[in-house]
């Protein structure tokens, strides 16, 4: 939420900063004997800035969903270039007047100091999207970085001392004897760009369209002969911009659009490994047991499970795995088969808890972990067999009651140390009670304030639909959190597991 809204104000900034630029354009007019060229500047100004707000909408969404890193390199381009167009067209205004000479001369400085600015973002937007890393790339980085900040010493020191321009008391601007040593960072910079998009690792289509970086300012500067007053130079930037951006992101675009279907084949896939026929064991009329998970993104790391050990005992599972994503959903997958395969061969929680943790730990090289509620239940007595592994509080309903926190002792995370202790506990079932079993993702549900849905609130809620079947109570939990989420981004898994005694 908190980007969205700095995105819009960019946005707005932008358009604020088109409509001011268009009514000063307008008051060139009312001059007498105004100069054609400055016409025709505040024109490519204006034009500029305008297309400036509609790239930056355009690309708004692309830069809410964080595509990557060359996002926000974006975000400083098109703004610094907007803010150049903007200061551009005011020294065209100014131009002249002696009265505002100080200003004038100011304004020329922070021309000179954008372009500067504009090469570094430049190129580092390029670098950003053609996803230029390693040690090659930190040393382009020092050295253009270096190769730049003299310059920008040297336009400071402009001011006290006319190195590379003037403004006479007429308020005329007069290019020094330096004045094409500004351009000569270009020069520099230009074969640094060159070996990096050399080295880089992608389309041949790509590194053309980059090389737009350094070909458009040359082409720039060969139709207006190194002279002052043609100001194109912004223009010819932003059009380099829309290039790179139609053409990488065009590409980038097709890259997630293929990594969104393998991983929404993940999801599917993962889906298939969770119990999800309900009722399960239509034949067994001594408990009901619903479950149901919505994860935050196209996998999850949370997980349920329940299966038949025999005719006499059920195994409940409800897992979280640390990490997120497809990590998450391989470390969670993995988790449940081994814990599924563990159970089979101890009538023991604590036992298979064990087995599971060591078995992680032998090989478990990226230090993920999970917690994990484990009961088995026996059918005939309604007595479960219980060992908590790190994971949230059960939550309780006996004989007709409340619902209550079940504040059982908990053990270590499952595959974070190799020898950690798991202690067995029991509860016992009165035929109407229910057991809730969830992940962290519902009480740490948190709406447009940053409030927590909370544990608390949990078991008030749970308590408004007591007397409902576990399908019912599950859907009308998860009703609860969205009503108190809102429009709020789900951030994590949301899985649930409700189970009555029947007997």
């Amino acid at each position: 939420m908190k980007k969205k809204r700095s995105t819009n104000l960019r946005l707005f900034l932008l358009l604020g900063m088109a409509i001011f630029s268009m009514l000063l354009a307008l008051r060139f007019f009312e001059r007498p004997g105004v100069d054609p060229a400055c016409l025709y500047n505040a024109g490519v100004d204006v034009m500029g800035i305008f297309v400036c707000v509609v790239m930056f909408y355009g690309c708004a969404s692309d830069i809410e969903k964080d595509l990557d890193d060359a996002a926000y390199w974006l975000i400083g381009l098109i703004m610094q270039i907007g803010i150049a167009f903007l200061n551009n067209i005011l020294c065209w205004y100014f131009a002249g007047q002696p009265a505002y000479r100080t200003l004038y001369l100011f304004l020329n400085e922070l021309t000179k100091i954008f372009d500067f600015a504009l090469v570094l973002l430049f190129y580092n937007y390029v670098r950003r999207t053609l996803s230029f890393e390693g040690k090659l790339a930190e040393w382009l980085n020092r050295y253009v970085f270096i190769l730049i900040v003299p310059f920008e010493l040297l336009t400071l020191a402009n001011t006290f001392y006319p190195i590379f321009f003037s403004v006479d008391e007429l308020g005329i601007f007069h290019m020094g004897p330096l004045y094409r040593l500004v351009d000569l960072y270009m020069v520099i910079v230009a074969p640094l760009t060159a070996i990096m998009i050399r080295r880089c690792k992608v389309a041949n289509r790509q590194k053309y369209i980059a090389l737009s970086f350094i070909a458009i300012p040359i082409v720039h500067y060969l139709l207006t002969g190194g002279a002052h007053g043609y100001a194109t130079q912004y223009g010819s930037t932003l059009l380099s911009v829309i290039l790179i951006y139609n053409v990488l992101f065009s590409d980038r675009s097709r890259q997630l659009a293929s990594t969104r279907t393998e991983l929404n084949t993940a999801g599917k896939i993962q889906d298939a490994m969770l119990p999800h026929i309900f009722p399960p064991f239509p034949e067994r009329k001594e408990f009901d047991i619903y479950a149901s998970m919505d994860p935050a993104k196209e996998v999850g790391g949370d997980f349920y499970d329940f299966f038949l050990l025999d005719d006499d005992h059920l195994g409940i599972v409800m897992a979280d795995v640390s990490g997120k994503g497809v990590p998450g959903a391989l470390f969670m997958m993995i988790s449940k088969v081994i814990l599924q395969n563990c159970a089979k061969y101890d009538n023991s929680p604590a036992m298979v808890l064990s087995n599971m943790n060591e078995l992680i730990c032998s090989n478990n090289q990226e230090q993920m972990f999970v917690t994990v509620w484990f009961g088995i239940l026996t059918i005939s007595t309604g007595k479960i067999l219980a060992a908590n592994a790190g994971h949230e509080y059960p939550i309780l309903m006996k004989n007709g009651h409340d619902y209550e926190l079940l504040k059982d002792r908990h053990g270590f995370v499952v595959g974070a140390l190799e020898d950690a202790k798991f202690t067995d506990y029991e509860i016992q079932m009165q035929k109407g009670d229910k057991l809730f079993l969830y992940t962290d993702g519902i009480p740490e549900a948190v709406n447009l304030s940053n409030q927590q849905y909370g544990t608390e609130r949990l078991v008030n809620d749970l308590n408004e639909v007591r007397d409902a079947d576990v399908e019912d109570t599950l859907k009308q939990i998860k009703k609860s959190v969205a009503a108190f989420v809102g429009k709020a981004e789900q951030f994590d898994d949301l899985t649930m597991l409700c189970l009555e005694y029947k007997n």
